[in-house]
C-alpha cells in the first residue's frame, strides 16, 4: 500500500488538485444528468459498441450485468537520432463490466510491452489503470450524447516500464449522430505527468483531446479517421499529436474486429503505427 501512497503525496501540486477538482466537480453533476440516460446503455439487445481501436471513447456505456472484453495488438516504429525503436504491446487490453445504467467499471492493461532497437530488446510487463465511467446525458437536438471517464494508473509494471507515480486522469466524452451515416466522437480532460526532478518529483498537467469521425459504409463495417493527443505543460515536455484510420466490422450483435494505422505528427511520436483487434460480449 506504501508504494501506491507515496507516489500520490508527491503529486499533490497545482496540477493535481486542479484535476481532481474537476473530477469531483464533474462526477457531482452525474446523478442530476443520468436521469435521462438512453436506452443503449441499457438494452442488451443494441449491437456492441466499443472504445476501441480509436483513442476516443465513446459516451456510452456496457448494458448493466454485461461483461466486455476488447483486446489487441499493436505495433509503433520510432526514429529517435538515427535509432530506430520497433516496439510490440499485446494484449492492448480494456475490460469493462456494467454494473448499472448510471456505472461502468473498467480496467486497462496494455501488458506485455517489448522493444527492439539498434542499441538491444528489452519486454516487460506495463502498469495498470482502473476506472469508471458515467452517462451525463441523451443525445437530443444539438446537445450531444454525454459521458464522463475517470481512472487512475498505478505503477505496478516492470522497472523499465512503469511510471512510477500514481498518474489520475479525467475526461469529458461526447458524440453527435450527423446524418443516417455519419458520427462524431470526442473527448477532451487532462491527467498528470510526474517525473523525477533532481532527486524529487515534478507534476505538470497533460491537456487531452481526440477527435474521431466515422462513416457506416451500409454493411457490417464502419470507416473512422481519427486526431488525438495531449498538449504538455512544464518546461522541456513534447506535445503529443497522431492521426489514425482505420475500420471496425460487426461480425455479429456481440462480437466486433478492427484494424488501424496511423503516423506521428510530431518527433517524439511513433513515426507509424499498425493495430489489429477484437472486442466481445457477454452477459455476466
Amino acid at each position: 500500500m506504501r508504494f501506491l501512497l507515496e507516489p500520490l503525496r508527491f503529486s499533490c501540486g497545482r496540477p493535481f488538485r486542479a484535476v481532481l477538482l474537476t473530477s469531483i466537480l464533474l462526477a457531482g453533476t452525474v446523478p442530476a444528468l443520468a436521469d435521462d440516460t438512453t436506452e443503449a446503455n441499457e438494452s442488451t439487445e443494441s449491437p456492441i459498441v466499443t472504445d476501441r481501436p480509436t483513442d476516443s471513447a465513446s459516451p456510452l456505456l456496457v448494458p448493466r450485468h454485461t461483461f466486455q472484453v476488447e483486446a489487441g495488438y499493436k505495433f509503433t516504429t520510432l526514429d529517435e537520432d538515427g535509432n530506430r525503436i520497433d516496439t510490440q504491446v499485446a494484449p492492448d487490453l480494456l475490460l469493462r463490466y456494467g454494473f448499472s445504467r448510471r456505472f461502468e467499471g473498467r480496467l486497462v492493461a496494455a501488458g506485455w510491452n517489448f522493444k527492439d532497437s539498434d542499441s538491444g530488446s528489452e519486454g516487460g510487463f506495463t502498469d495498470v489503470s482502473l476506472g469508471a465511467k458515467f452517462p451525463l446525458g441523451q443525445e437530443r437536438g444539438r446537445r450531444p450524447q454525454m459521458g464522463l471517464l475517470v481512472d487512475v494508473s498505478l505503477p505496478v509494471g516492470q522497472s523499465d516500464f512503469t511510471s512510477d507515480y500514481v498518474i489520475p486522469k479525467v475526461l469529458f466524452l461526447a458524440s453527435h449522430t450527423l446524418s443516417e451515416r455519419l458520427a462524431l466522437t470526442y473527448n477532451t480532460g487532462a491527467s498528470l505527468v510526474t517525473s523525477k526532478d533532481n532527486g524529487g518529483s515534478r507534476t505538470d498537467a497533460d491537456l487531452i483531446y481526440a477527435v474521431a469521425l466515422s462513416r457506416a459504409t451500409g454493411g457490417k463495417a464502419r470507416l473512422f479517421g481519427e486526431l488525438y493527443g495531449a498538449f504538455a505543460t512544464g518546461s522541456g515536455r513534447p506535445d503529443r499529436h497522431s492521426i489514425q484510420a482505420g475500420t471496425t466490422i460487426l461480425l455479429s450483435r456481440i462480437f466486433q474486429i478492427d484494424i488501424r494505422g496511423g503516423v506521428g505528427l510530431v518527433d517524439s511520436e511513433p513515426d507509424w503505427l499498425f493495430g489489429a483487434g477484437l472486442a466481445f460480449r457477454l452477459p455476466f
